[in-house]
């Protein structure tokens, strides 16, 4: 099993779109993957189409009780089943845990423990945090093997690489020296001189392999959100299938992983 957290601090990143298209590419490749919403506002959840877990169910459905739960039963929660994944849901109570998670002992790697119980139940865990630097998004970088960066074309993105690449050289250096950044992703490219020179700094940056670019495509994408469904469900053939695709199979490249014969176009 590998645990990928799809991370970047900064909004408006495409990271929640990223990490489920490609979980759904790798499930519908034949690997078990697991998909875990760590982000309060449940974009991941609601984006699926399933249900805001509420009420009781906000804490017994989501991470919540594994991270903050007695030290001897940092159990996720049962999954619900949607799209052929599986999904860990979320939900605004989420939100409790930044200020409560420092009181736990060893509480920034509950989420770790929680997940390495899964190893024999997923190929793959993919985990989308909240886009800041908070205590939800260390549990997630410090449940990782690796990480996933996704980087928004324009000097903006690559600004904010220096809190991505200072956060993870920190994390290595006090709790988990294997983490890495296995792969950087271009999002939300367009057709212009400043989306391909951005790309090309991703790439003369040297901080991780760079993936095909994800298009900027303002119909597919916010369409298939409303209708909870992976963009190749809503759109089998726009060319946004192909890219993440592309990007799934250099993903299980860098991981060394031989990818599956469904992920080739």
């Amino acid at each position: 099993m590998r645990a990928i957290t799809f991370f970047n601090h900064a909004g408006g990143a495409a990271k929640t779109s990223t990490a489920l298209n490609v979980g759904y590419t790798l499930g519908a490749a034949g690997y078990r993957v697991l998909l875990i919403d760590a982000d309060p506002q449940a974009n991941l959840t609601r984006w699926l189409g399933a249900e805001v877990p509420d009420g009781e169910s906000a804490k017994l459905d989501t991470l919540y009780a594994a991270v903050l739960g007695p030290a001897e039963e940092l159990r996720l929660p049962e999954p619900v089943r949607v799209h052929g994944l599986d999904l860990v849901r979320s939900c605004l109570d989420l939100a409790e845990v930044e200020p409560l998670l420092p009181g736990q002992v060893m509480g920034q790697m509950r989420l770790r423990t929680a997940v390495r119980h899964l190893a024999a139940e997923y190929d793959f865990v993919l985990i989308d945090p909240p886009p800041s630097l908070g205590q939800l998004s260390t549990l997630a970088v410090l449940a990782a093997d690796d990480l996933v960066v996704p980087v928004p074309a324009g000097n903006k993105g690559l600004e904010g690489l220096t809190g991505v690449t200072r956060m993870v050289a920190t994390f290595r250096q006090v709790a988990v020296p294997s983490l890495r950044i296995a792969l950087m992703v271009p999002t939300r490219v367009g057709n212009t001189n400043l989306s391909r020179e951005s790309v090309e700094a991703l790439r003369e940056a040297g901080i991780a392999p760079v993936s095909t670019p994800l298009t900027e495509r303002p119909s597919v994408y916010p369409n298939s959100q409303l209708q909870g469904l992976p963009i190749a469900l809503y759109d089998p053939r726009n060319p946004a299938v192909a890219e993440v695709q592309a990007v799934t199979r250099e993903l299980l490249e860098v991981l060394g992983e031989v990818p599956h014969a469904q992920t080739r176009p």
